[in-house]
């Protein structure tokens, strides 16, 4: 044992490694800054050139792209309000408030520190549950999925910034936009009009730079001003990133959960790690004295997803390598690089392998860490982003959203798809309704109709009545029920 933990993590100071790490990681980085372009981009790109090449830098190079790309999203998320990649949509609830108020550096300062503090944690749970794995994720099926992804659409009105209501109706119009296309138990197809593009749904990419990204350049092309007013004071950047750092030791406890939250969804197969973002931060909102706040530039809002989005992977990895099952997106092509090798993950795999198994950790650790310090060494260069107006700003990135909705499948449709639903995201900011609960609703609503489906013919209705379904719906209550719990508990004592 001892000595394959040896041999794996000596492979990461091979020179060649090395090199291909630090290279993968700036790739990965970039992929994950461009929206639209994700590190499940770099990876698709990459796989053909790793044919013929030995298999521990073929690895290295596709994990460390992997596992940055997120925390290269969350620049973009918190300076110009445009998700790198849908994981990172979370964060901009709260990040580019942030940097309207002049905090772009604290903003980024928590992103990062939390992305880098949630990868290295997740990497550390994967290596003490691989020998353990096999049980916890044979345990999860339909109805344990089912119910996680119900704790996430029970965040639902919880995510909105002002009202309820209109929080659970942008709720319910995001179910609406997930069920088009085929329903999988039937066959029959929804909501499609006669188009036949709209057959297979609604893609994320394209409705996630539509509802959050397209609508903030109208806004900024409209006003004609910079992100940040010129009369708003700006601290000096290293100052304002340093206590960004320190938020995450003052808010250690919820950093914890959330990244615990991120692995624990991460491990479950096909639910998918975009998830754990959202339940992360309807968590921590439901859970926080003074949820009022959030929307509006609360740290705690940036904090909370970025562990969940850099935790997961750790979670994610343990199924790929234990059962041979991708816990992600991005499991699956890792999978397939497996493959192109000769290796099969899987319980023969961590026998045979273990040495791989114990670099891929390293890697996980590594390349959080160095991701985390190269975005931190750049973020004050970066920053002057929010000083150039709108004229000069706006079209350049909308040329980067239109590049990343095409490059998603190679497609004008998905182009023009995100010009229709980008009017949808304008007018629901307009009025007041909640872009964050519309996204919830349409990320969840097909897995949820479809876990919900799978459970009732395998159990019947009483498909909840398992032991980790009830501990689910008990957090799930528990979380939910929290905050009016103390409101009304604190009332009682002014009393």
């Amino acid at each position: 044992m001892l000595e394959n933990i040896l041999q794996g993590l000596s492979v990461l100071f091979q020179p060649t490694i090395m090199l291909g790490m630090f290279l993968a990681i700036i790739g990965g980085l970039t992929f994950g800054i461009l929206p639209g372009l994700s590190g499940l981009t770099f990876m698709a790109i990459f796989i053909p050139f790793t044919w013929g090449m030995d298999p521990f830098l073929s690895i290295t190079i596709l994990v460390s792209a992997y596992a940055v790309s997120c925390t290269g999203g969350s620049v973009t998320a918190v300076l110009v309000n445009v998700p790198g990649s849908p994981a990172n949509a979370a964060t901009l609830l709260d990040g580019f408030p942030m940097t309207q108020q002049g905090k772009a550096g604290r903003a980024l300062g928590a992103a990062l520190g939390a992305s880098a503090s949630g990868g290295v944690l997740g990497s550390l749970v994967l290596a003490m549950l691989i020998p353990v794995v096999t049980p916890i994720v044979m345990a999860f099926g339909s109805p344990e999925s089912f119910f996680l992804i119900f704790m996430g659409l029970s965040f639902i009105a919880v995510v909105g910034q002002e009202s309820k209501i209109k929080g659970s109706i942008s709720g319910l119009l995001g179910l609406l936009f997930a069920f088009i296309g085929y329903h999988d138990a039937t066959g029959y197809a929804r909501f499609t009009f006669g188009t036949a593009f709209l057959l297979d749904g609604i893609k994320i990419v394209p409705c996630a730079l539509a509802i959050f990204a397209v609508p903030e350049m109208i806004n900024l092309m409209i006003s004609g001003r910079t992100i940040v007013e010129e009369n708003t004071r700006i601290r000096a950047p290293f100052t304002d990133i340093w206590e960004g750092l320190k938020d995450v030791y003052r808010h250690w406890w919820l950093h914890l959960r959330t990244t615990a939250l991120g692995v624990f969804v991460g491990i479950v197969p096909g639910v998918g790690g975009d998830i754990s973002v959202w339940v992360a931060y309807g968590h921590a909102k439901a859970t926080a004295k003074h949820p009022e706040t959030f929307g509006h530039g609360n740290v705690e809002g940036v904090i909370a997803p970025e562990s969940a989005n850099n935790g997961k992977e750790g979670g994610a990895m343990l199924p790929t390598l234990a059962l041979g099952i991708p816990g992600s997106a991005g499991m699956a092509v890792l999978l397939g690089a497996f493959l192109i090798h000769g290796l099969q993950p899987g319980p023969s795999f961590l026998n045979e392998h273990q040495d791989m198994a114990w670099t891929i950790i390293g890697v996980l650790v590594l390349a959080n860490l160095i991701g985390a310090c190269i975005c931190l060494a750049a973020a004050p260069t970066l920053i002057k982003v929010t000083r150039i107006r709108a004229q000069i700003l706006t079209p350049f990135l909308l040329c980067i959203i239109v590049m990343g909705a095409y490059s998603y499948r190679n497609s004008l449709a998905d182009v023009y798809l995100m010009l229709a639903m980008s009017f949808l995201g304008w007018a629901m900011r307009q009025l007041g309704y909640s872009r964050p609960g519309f996204f919830l609703g349409y990320v969840l609503g097909g897995l949820g109709e479809r876990y919900f489906g799978i459970s009732i013919a395998a159990h019947g209705w009483k498909f909840f009545l398992t032991p980790i379904s009830l501990a689910i719906i008990a957090v799930t209550l528990a979380s939910i029920s929290y905050q009016p719990i103390a409101a009304r508990l604190q009332r009682s004592k002014k009393q």
